[in-house]
């Protein structure tokens, strides 16, 4: 359970379409995003399943504020047309530890039906109260939509790892033990849209040496949007 947990935490984004890979929504809007997958390696593996529910809303505009299962919540502001960037904060539930996240997000549109959008992220994560403590981890991964009528097929590779090393009651130990080795998740995905709501589906590849899994894991994801 230990590894399944982490390899959730350092990729919650990992094998969806990523909202937070291109530009905040309109002023005044809102969406609401449930997600579920479910990895295994082999046919007698037991399947590791992975939940999410994220909702985002704009009250300012070229701002958004975002919350992701009830305890982490942030903001994200339009720079420029292209690049945003913003700050989402984990707090203490149900342990001790805070985290803090600050990431850039550059998006274009590189055709009418094709979009780009990457994201890059450090994740501070302070000790808790047993001083146990993950402490920087890095994301990074990029996102390819095409976009036809009410349809958009997407392909993305996501990358993250531990930066530096964990500590477990106050001693320090590497990354790679502690289950924040490298890992590489390139994902496909189709999302069709029916008015104010969204239904997707992908598969996913996860690729890493300690990174909280087997070395290679192959993950099937379903997910619902409603936009508001």
């Amino acid at each position: 359970m230990k590894k399944v947990l982490a390899s959730a935490l350092i990729c919650a984004a990992s094998s969806f379409a990523a909202w937070d890979y291109f530009p905040v929504i309109e002023y005044g809007k809102g969406e609401a995003k449930f997600s579920f997958e479910q990895g295994r390696k082999g046919n007698n593996a037991e399947p590791n399943e992975d939940h999410d529910f994220k909702i985002r809303y704009s009250p300012l505009e070229n701002l958004e504020l975002l919350s992701q299962l009830g305890y982490t919540f942030g903001a994200r502001y339009q720079i420029i047309p292209v690049l945003s960037a913003g700050l989402d904060i984990g707090f203490p539930i149900p342990g001790t530890a805070w985290s803090f996240t600050p990431n850039v997000q550059f998006s274009t549109n590189l055709t009418e039906a094709l979009a780009l959008g990457s994201n890059v992220q450090v994740t501070i994560n302070t000790e808790d109260a047993g001083k146990n403590s993950n402490g920087l981890d890095l994301s990074a991964g990029f996102e390819l939509d095409i976009t036809m009528g009410k349809s958009t097929i997407w392909v993305s590779c996501d990358f993250n790892t531990g930066l530096t090393d964990s500590k477990k009651n106050g001693t320090k130990i590497k990354a790679k033990d502690d289950d924040r080795g490298t890992e590489i998740v390139p994902a496909l995905g189709y999302v069709a849209a029916v008015g104010n709501l969204s239904l997707g589906t992908s598969v996913g590849m996860k690729f890493g040496e300690n990174a909280g899994h087997d070395k290679f894991v192959t993950v099937i994801g379903l997910d619902a949007s409603i936009k508001f």
